[in-house]
């Protein structure tokens, strides 16, 4: 196998479940317009119509919407990340590398510019990272290092700002499972390209703490439930895993990748003999 490709692997293999899929994207998304509820009422009508065309499933029309409005004002903080969010969402609706790209690569370039406006900014922070970690599935070797590292910077600074980021605890909770899920040598491997500061505080420790951490910060969050499940059981605690898928079953679906996850929930549960009582969420075991 050619090496380059070998590196790249390995690499995107550590990333590419970090930054999740569309569905995880409307739900952290979910989150920042809650969390920014209280300014809605001061924003331009544009960027107020914008994030109901976002909420209600059209990127695409907030995406022009923002686009036409940053024509006027180039140089508005909430215009560009926003753009940079409907971007990325536009993009993961696409079939095919190269088309989702020619989204991705906007939507690096428009969170840029917002963090450029404002550096300390959360949300032009968050998007940069997660354009940044869903591009390095679609990139070369060396491209995706350097994309791995705006991921790992951008989360970290983000959580220096605000360490009740759920969001931001739960992508760097992600990065540390995924990096220590790998082999030995892939992990080896891995940090001769992607650099120390990316994977060498990387450990089971840190996966633990940040994905219960963005539980403890955002609890009715379906996905971060789910994640939890996974680390107790790679960690073989089944008790605790049970716990955790438990509770992602617990919670209302609303979008579609939350109905997908608590159908792999209940799929291990099955596996593991565990009957659901629909009724009351409660459970027992057939003794497997």
């Amino acid at each position: 196998m050619d090496a380059t490709r070998s590196r790249k692997s390995i690499i995107i293999k550590a990333l590419g479940r970090v930054v999740g899929s569309a569905g995880h994207l409307l739900l952290i998304s979910a989150c920042f317009t809650a969390g920014a509820s209280a300014q809605l009422t001061r924003l331009s009508t544009p960027i107020s119509r914008s994030d109901v065309a976002y909420s209600s499933g059209n990127p695409l029309l907030s995406y022009e919407i923002l686009q036409e409005y940053l024509e006027g004002d180039s140089a508005s903080y909430d215009a560009l990340w926003r753009s940079a969010r409907a971007a990325i969402q536009v993009g993961m609706e696409r079939q095919g590398s190269r088309e989702q790209n020619q989204w991705l690569d906007p939507a690096i370039r428009l969170s840029a510019l917002a963090i450029t406006l404002r550096p300390d900014g959360i949300e032009g922070l968050y998007w940069r990272g997660f354009a940044a970690g869903r591009r390095a599935m679609n990139a070369s070797a060396s491209y995706a290092v350097a994309l791995a590292q705006i991921v790992h910077q951008d989360t970290h600074n983000i959580l220096a700002s605000d360490s009740l980021h759920g969001g931001a605890h739960n992508m760097l909770g992600k990065l540390n499972y995924e990096v220590m899920s790998l082999s030995w040598f892939e992990r080896t491997i891995a940090k001769m390209f992607m650099g120390n500061k990316a994977l060498d505080d990387t450990s089971w420790q840190n996966a633990e703490y940040h994905l219960s951490k963005a539980v403890e910060i955002w609890p009715d969050l379906i996905l971060f439930h789910f994640d939890m499940g996974q680390l107790h059981r790679k960690r073989g605690r089944r008790e605790e895993a049970i716990g955790s898928f438990m509770q992602a079953l617990s919670l209302k679906a609303v979008y579609p990748i939350e109905r997908k996850l608590q159908g792999e929930a209940r799929e291990i549960l099955n596996d593991w003999g565990v009957v659901l009582r629909e009724s009351s969420m409660s459970w027992t075991t057939t003794g497997q």
